[in-house]
């Protein structure tokens, strides 16, 4: 009897079952020995170069164990501390996030973590509750989660994550991960929640924490922000591959979170992140782009629809992208919705609120302090709207309140006990820091309004009287800037800093006399080995030649050139000096060293080409004004020397004996 053979497909179909069938009893095997998933321990697109623990024990005079934040985390922490063994009864919440979580610009006691603590007793009596702040000034997604594997081994029974502002701050590269399909990228995050894949993951750990991988981004232990390393958001470019990557990373974070919290048996809950669109503009736009101002065109006009539209896009279009864009705020909206996971989605809230108390629905500085932190107010609102959702979601017990079913003495008791915890000086000195951040990025209306405020809690302030005249010069009220600068500079006489900025806008001014009063100021209060003493020494030099005092600048800039002889800066204004004084060969060598340096500088070719026609040389004067016209043919300078150039050699040619 012949035996029959199987199909081709039937086989395939047959290896298939028998196949699974295996890994799932692979699967099954690893689950009751315990084996964890590789998404439990780390992230394989991003590595640190260092672990250190945000929570470190420590025992108290009564010998209760305790952990509180690490002393070398609370440049980005908050100091937390909560008992090493959770009591009973207790429920215990860790908020995690980047900044709003924090509660910048001030901190825990006023984010919306500090109220949710004060309420839930009320809300939900039957229960202790502990929160505790997690959240680390500019972390992003990558980040929360590590410190969330961390938070696992403190009982945690709530994650709270407000994340997605901070994706781009830190320079990340994407390998060719994101260079796979959609199908291959769902196939390998599922094969990486397998505990075969965890298994065999492990084993190859080891080689990998000594091989490094090319394909993960090994990042410092803290954040190293992209913004630390230039002059605000210059250094960043339009590149939607990256910005593709950081999306994707982003949402397989999301993921990843979901996966530790249910690993811990603990439940989470997102946030889905809000930004001032109305009254922040972009922090870098490409050159043609109009959307903001379209849109402050449209809400002038209470062409609202419109205006939001602009905004958003203006908000999408960002090139140095601090805001969490519309597609990164729709994945944690869309995460998938579980007995164990939660969204409330903030930004929607808000502009309900929005909408009823002003008329529309488009968040600016009524809600916010800057581009993305909250007012005080705004937290309050929040940690009710995660209290509601927690309830809606069967999280608390049978008995607790809705937040509308608290009892008024209760909320005016709540806000009494916030409200008598700020510190109005500490809160001046963090409006000053947000203004100093603001100031730096280019947000001088912002960081205006956040100086005026740092001033009225510090009763004066001369760091923020100077940032606020400074913004005041760069939008344009001169007038206003150096009434506010005269003030600060009589106020407070010792401050040099603010002394050399005054200084140099009345350099600008052309109020010579005044600004050499203040460098001189400067230049004796900064020490010689401060870099401020030889910008100060240069200014005083510039406001002397201004002056006409060509002697004393060339004193003050032969003790800068000695200092750094390679400033050009420098060099060209000690060949200006010489040139004053009439040492015209030094002037002569001094603007040709920069011209080696700087061969298209216009005005080094002008002021060149006078010196040589005061030495009769309008020969060399006309190639001197010529270089320059070739760079700036519309130059006016080097137009008129050109013309006094040509009439000397014409007249020279006329003069000279015939042969």
């Amino acid at each position: 009897m012949t035996r029959r053979q199987l199909s081709r497909k039937k086989k395939a179909c047959f290896g298939i079952v028998t196949t699974g069938l295996c890994l799932l009893l692979i699967e099954f095997a690893l689950t009751l020995l315990g084996v964890g998933r590789s998404t439990d321990h780390a992230d394989p697109f991003v590595g640190f170069s260092n672990q250190v623990p945000l929570f470190e024990p420590f025992t108290d005079e009564a010998g209760k164990s305790w952990l509180r934040t690490a002393e070398n985390k609370l440049v980005w922490f908050n100091d937390q501390q909560f008992g090493a063994a959770k009591p009973a009864n207790t429920k215990r919440i860790f908020c995690v996030g980047g900044s709003t979580t924090f509660g910048r610009p001030y901190d825990d006691t006023t984010s919306f973590c500090g109220w949710l603590r004060e309420w839930l007793p009320h809300i939900d009596a039957t229960t202790n509750w502990e929160v505790v702040n997690a959240g680390g000034v500019s972390y992003a997604s990558y980040r929360v989660a590590t410190v969330m594997q961390e938070l696992t081994a403190y009982e945690p029974d709530v994650f709270i994550v407000y994340t997605g502002q901070n994706e781009f701050l830190e320079r990340r590269t994407y390998a060719d991960f994101f260079d796979q399909s959609a199908i291959q990228l769902w196939l390998s995050g599922w094969l990486a929640k397998t505990r075969t894949y965890g298994c065999i993951d492990s084993i190859l750990r080891r080689q990998r924490d000594t091989k490094p991988n090319p394909n993960v981004s090994v990042l410092p232990a803290e954040v190293d922000e992209r913004l630390n390393h230039t002059i605000g958001p210059s250094d960043y470019v339009r590149d939607d591959e990256w910005r593709r990557g950081v999306r994707l990373h982003f949402q397989f974070n999301l993921n990843r979170m979901i996966d530790i919290a249910r690993a811990s048996g603990a439940k989470i809950l997102f946030v889905v992140p809000a930004s001032n669109e109305k009254d922040c503009s972009p922090f870098k736009i490409e050159p043609e782009a109009t959307d903001f101002q379209d849109g402050q065109s449209a809400f002038a006009k209470l062409d609202f629809a419109r205006a939001k539209e602009a905004f958003q896009t203006a908000l999408n279009l960002d090139i140095c992208p601090l805001r969490a864009p519309d597609d990164f705020m729709d994945i944690v909206r869309n995460l998938p919705k579980a007995d164990d996971v939660c969204v409330v989605d903030f930004d929607r809230q808000l502009r309900e609120v929005c909408l009823a108390e002003q008329g529309h629905d488009l968040l600016g500085d009524e809600y916010f302090l800057d581009h993305v932190h909250p007012t005080i107010d705004v937290h309050r609102r929040l940690s009710l709207w995660i209290a509601d959702a927690m309830r809606r979601s069967e999280w608390l017990s049978p008995a607790a309140l809705g937040t509308k079913d608290i009892p008024s003495e209760t909320l005016a008791d709540v806000d009494a006990l916030i409200q008598s915890r700020i510190d109005p000086r500490k809160q001046g000195v963090a409006l000053r820091n947000l203004a100093k951040v603001m100031h730096w990025s280019g947000k001088f209306e912002v960081a205006e309004a956040r100086a005026r405020d740092a001033i009225a809690k510090l009763n004066g302030d001369a760091e923020s009287q100077f940032i606020l005249a400074d913004c005041l010069r760069w939008t344009g009220r001169i007038d206003e800037s150096v009434r506010v600068y005269q003030r600060a500079v009589n106020e407070f006489p010792g401050d040099l800093r603010g002394a050399q900025r005054f200084g140099q806008l009345l350099l600008e001014l052309g109020q010579y006399e005044t600004a050499q009063g203040l460098f001189s100021i400067a230049v004796i209060g900064w020490p010689e080995t401060n870099p401020r003493h030889w910008s100060a020494r240069y200014q005083l030099s510039l406001a002397c030649i201004g002056l006409a005092d060509f002697e004393s600048a060339r004193t003050e800039l032969q003790r800068c050139h000695e200092h750094d002889p390679k400033n050009m800066d420098v060099t060209f204004a000690l060949a200006e000096s010489c040139a004053g004084v009439g040492d015209t060969d030094t002037a002569l060598k001094l603007y040709n060293r920069v011209l080696d340096a700087f061969p298209n500088d216009v005005e080094t070719h002008v002021r060149l080409g006078y010196l040589q026609l005061n030495r009769m040389d309008p020969q060399a004067a006309a190639a001197s004004f010529a270089t320059a016209l070739l760079l700036a043919p519309e130059h006016p300078q080097a137009q008129a020397g050109k013309r006094i150039a040509s009439q000397l050699i014409a007249t020279q040619s006329k003069s000279s004996p015939r042969t």
